[in-house]
């Protein structure tokens, strides 16, 4: 950062026979004022919440104002330093691209025009098979293709219908969303006449518009800025059954022992998890048909301070067209895992500076997918001399994961993870009673740099660089790289593995960059760039716009 160094005048002025020098002039603290304006018509809009948060900055620097009757807002006293700008209004949502700007010492008074449009609307009405209301159904609303959305971000919505099965969802951004709606957990099997036998019953299932079980079935919603959408689906059902059995083998050492079921696959439906009884016992009611891997939850305190250890327990249960009962568990037999890192070039190197963290993967065919189930990290500080230990890793195939605790090291890389020889970095490795994995890391990564341009060859900035690995690599979730446009339309992705990557630019990025449709919707959008170790590349992307219309 160069320092900006300002220069004061003593004015000396006479008084009463005496010469003085008056104090310096101090230098004003920037500012940032502006206005906040409804598109499309750039009215002003009052009571906005302007928010600025620091970025790379000391603890504690975030600015905020409202915005006056004439949309007009000032914050004074910012200090110098890269800010993420964000409004909120009720009924509104910021139609801008994230925008980051620089307040630079000195600069005295900094414009920005802040740009917002009404925010959507959901409404519409749950029922039964027969058409009747049901209360008590969270209703959620998912920007299609999105993961893990914040409700900040105007990109998710929920909502609980009422006793009239009437449900509003709002302050939602223009675009496609998926409709789910789950049943309340205490709702009771519906009137069915295969209900009065008493056996098997039918339950109320989650349910995706427009009345699917299946959530890659289900068909997004459009909806537009100020609009309100309508949309009415009835929940389906379907017979459940019951899991039962005990748990043996568990670890004694007090606390308290819970039993969970996740549906296998990503975004797998999870049953509650319930305490173990006399003897290890569990019994699992209105279990749907499918795959589930049972876990078992450990929760003891150590030095008076809890501590919770997860343990897969055996094969999958599969539940088809009968109860499970009788079943008899047992945790899978951890491990530890050790190992020692070494430098490419067998340099000396800190590895105080690094960490490593276990990543619980699965088979699914002939692909190999992170389990996003309730999995704890497993993580471990790298010592001096290289080396780290992993102790009581439960049962399962894993991925090391390198992570570097410093900002020193932007283009070191981990060149390859070998067990008995073998390099498993992006195979995994299931967790033996003893496993020693043998790291080598390089400082030599490949980059890649360039600008985002939009149609016309404008460089645009504050846009979302991404880069996704070729299919054979993407469960490595160190080879994704992701970097914002500066001023320029400039931007850097270092640290890169080599190998085959497709580079995008958005305006805004929703999606999870990971998921298989991803690539489907984007993948020629981008610009492919090979690799190899060390090598720097320069691109020109062309923005994506918002929406992914074509620019």
């Amino acid at each position: 950062m160069k320092l900006l160094i300002m220069a004061f005048s003593l004015i000396l002025v006479p008084i009463a026979g005496a010469i003085q020098a008056s104090p310096p002039e101090q230098a004003s603290t920037p500012s940032i004022q502006g206005k906040v304006l409804k598109e499309p018509d750039g009215q002003p809009i009052r009571k906005a919440n302007v928010q600025l948060y620091g970025r790379k900055r000391p603890t504690g620097s975030n600015y905020s104002a409202i915005s006056d009757a004439q949309g007009q807002f000032t914050i004074d006293g910012v200090q110098p330093g890269q800010y993420v700008v964000v409004v909120e209004r009720p009924g509104f949502v910021q139609s801008n691209r994230r925008i980051t700007i620089s307040v630079q010492p000195g600069s005295g008074k900094n414009d920005l025009i802040l740009h917002m449009q009404p925010a959507a609307v959901i409404t519409g009405k749950i029922a039964d098979l027969d058409g009747d209301p049901i209360g008590g159904v969270s209703v959620t609303a998912t920007r299609a293709g999105s993961l893990g959305a914040e409700r900040n971000s105007r990109n998710y919505g929920n909502a609980a219908t009422n006793d009239l099965g009437e449900f509003r969802i709002s302050d939602l951004r223009a675009g496609r969303y998926k409709i789910t709606a789950i049943p309340p957990p205490t709702s009771p099997p519906p009137d069915l006449k295969e209900n009065k036998n008493g056996k098997d019953p039918s339950i109320l299932l989650t349910t995706h518009y427009p009345g699917v079980l299946d959530e890659d079935q289900a068909v997004a919603v459009e909806i537009h800025a100020g609009g309100e959408t309508r949309i009415n689906f009835g929940l389906l059902t379907g017979r459940a059954y019951r899991v039962s059995g005990s748990v043996t083998g568990v670890p004694s050492q007090g606390g308290m022992a819970q039993i969970m079921l996740q549906a296998k696959g990503r975004g797998g439906l999870q049953v509650a998890p319930q305490e173990l009884g006399e003897g290890g016992r569990f019994e699992f009611a209105n279990v749907l048909p499918g795959s589930y891997v049972a876990r078992l939850i450990m929760v003891t305190f150590e030095g008076g301070q809890p501590a919770i250890r997860m343990l897969r327990l055996g094969q999958p249960i599969e539940v088809s067209n009968a109860h499970v009962e009788g079943l008899r568990l047992q945790p899978e037999a951890g491990g530890q895992v050790r190992g020692k890192f070494s430098l490419d070039t067998g340099q000396k190197f800190d590895w105080t500076q690094l960490s490593v963290t276990l990543v619980s993967v699965e088979e699914q065919g002939a692909q190999l997918v992170e389990e996003r189930a309730m999995d704890l990290p497993t993580s471990s500080n790298v010592n001096s001399d290289g080396t780290f230990e992993l102790k009581n890793v439960p049962g399962g195939n894993y991925q090391l994961l390198v992570v570097a605790r410093s900002n020193d090291l932007p283009d070191y890389i981990t060149k390859s993870v070998h067990l008995d020889g073998r390099d498993v970095a992006d195979s995994g490795f299931p967790i033996l009673p003893q496993t020693f994995l043998e790291v080598v890391i390089s400082a030599n990564g490949a980059s890649i740099t360039g600008r985002v341009v939009d149609g016309n060859g404008q460089p645009i900035a504050n846009a979302t660089v991404v880069d996704v690995p070729s299919a054979e690599h993407r469960t490595r979730s160190d080879l994704f790289q992701r970097d914002t446009t500066d001023e320029s339309g400039h931007f850097s992705l270092r640290g890169l593995n080599p190998g085959k990557y497709t580079v995008l630019a958005f305006e805004e990025l929703q999606e999870d960059v990971r998921q298989p449709d991803f690539m489907k919707s984007y993948g020629t959008r981008g610009e492919i760039v090979q690799l190899d170790e060390g090598t720097r590349k320069n691109v020109v992307l062309k923005l994506i716009p918002s929406g992914g219309e074509v620019p």
